[in-house]
């Protein structure tokens, strides 16, 4: 399966260099934005890759705050052209601001349903972990949900590229018109992806790595990311649009092994359930 993410990574993080530069970037236990007063969090980035011949090829955008029909809010990371049009082949909501090494991401995703959009999502959505800011590295753990080729996988990116020892991807069946509440721990080299039903309460699916190559990652920020899947062809006439809420991320503790983390708990899936 082919990735986009190393050179969409590459680039945001060179808006992202130059955004600490300017501000400072703090450690913190956790943040948590549902959206519910409607506005985008101060603190966050939003950015898109065109396609080429854009130059540049990543931009600024602005994405939307959508109110569904039980007045729950919801981001939705949305290009309305197709990619063929010169759409968005991938829309990334970031939080440049905060830090986590050992860290807990998690957000629910496609929460407007069928109600609210017809066709659902077919979009790859992406939670990063340890999104290095050095735009000569772009390093990050990624774990993906493939709403069109029925997929969860883990991936490393190092230098721009994704690790060739790190490709673990498990099958599971997605309904594109559901929603799902996706969980990403990071612990030391140990890697962990989870899919929930909608509240967070049924444990569907999981996928697991143990990172054993050098360089382990370091600490670094957190994001989420709607990119066109590879698997829909003609790619060009699709268009990137997914919806996301109660996006959070939050330090964790320092286990044995993440396996003592896990039987404590689930610590974060409460954000999942709606209000």
């Amino acid at each position: 399966m082919q990735l986009t993410l190393p050179k969409k990574l590459l680039a945001c993080s060179a808006v992202l260099s130059t955004l600490s530069m300017t501000s400072s970037i703090a450690h913190a236990s956790s943040f948590f934005f549902d959206f519910e007063d409607g506005l985008l969090p101060p603190e966050s980035l939003s950015l898109q890759e065109l396609p080429p011949p854009a130059d540049p090829s990543i931009i600024g955008f602005t994405p939307d705050i959508e109110q569904l029909s039980n007045g729950n809010n919801v981001l939705r990371l949305k290009s309305e052209n197709t990619v063929a049009d010169g759409g968005a082949i991938s829309s990334s909501f970031l939080n440049p601001t905060v830090m986590f090494k050992n860290v807990k991401v998690s957000a629910l995703l496609n929460p407007a349903g069928p109600e609210n959009d017809d066709e659902g999502t077919n979009d790859r959505i992406l939670l990063f972990a340890r999104l290095n800011l050095d735009p000569e590295t772009a390093d990050s753990y990624v774990f993906g949900i493939d709403f069109e080729a029925d997929l969860l996988f883990l991936r490393k990116v190092i230098d721009g590229v994704i690790s060739p020892d790190f490709l673990e991807a498990v099958s599971f069946d997605l309904d594109q018109k559901q929603s799902y509440f996706a969980e990403f721990t990071v612990i030391n080299n140990q890697l962990r992806g989870r899919l929930f039903n909608n509240t967070g309460s049924d444990l569907l699916s999981e996928i697991s790595f143990i990172d054993t190559n050098e360089p382990i990652l370091s600490a670094g920020v957190t994001g989420i990311s709607a990119d066109i899947s590879d698997s829909f062809l003609p790619i060009g006439n699709d268009n990137n649009n997914a919806t996301i809420d109660n996006f959070s991320a939050m330090s964790v503790p320092e286990p044995s092994s993440i396996l003592g983390l896990f039987a404590v708990g689930v610590m974060t899936t409460q954000f999942a359930r709606r209000r």
